[in-house]
């Protein structure tokens, strides 16, 4: 039976989470190195500004689309059988979309989750 780098890897962090630390560096042999402190800072990233007006434009589409079209979508929307399909594929579409959006114009007014 060979030892795969996963199987080493997997032997070294049962030594590490039970306090074995010097056991878990000599497993993994060269590759261990000590953390001395934090990592650096993860680079500055830009603002999504196309995105949130790609998402924007292609939410308020749909939306104009589906007001516009009511009886359309109604007639299309309640054919029963194996027509249930598109009501759930537009509510994952708009569901999708409507949050890229959201998500996209929090992050681009510089409003972010507390980490």
């Amino acid at each position: 039976m060979t030892i795969t780098t996963f199987d080493k890897n997997m032997s070294a962090v049962a030594f590490a989470e039970a306090g074995e630390h010097d056991t878990a560096r000599q497993i993994l042999g060269a590759n261990a190195t000590k953390q001395a402190g934090k990592s650096t800072a993860p680079a500055a990233k830009g603002k999504p500004y196309l995105k949130t007006i790609i998402f924007g434009a292609i939410s308020l589409s749909a939306y104009y689309f589906l007001f516009t079209n009511e009886q359309l979508v109604t007639d299309t929307f309640t054919m029963g059988g194996w027509h249930w399909v598109y009501p759930v594929g537009a509510a994952f579409f708009f569901s999708f979309t409507h949050g890229a959006f959201a998500s996209n114009l929090l992050s681009t007014l510089g409003l972010e989750a507390k980490k």
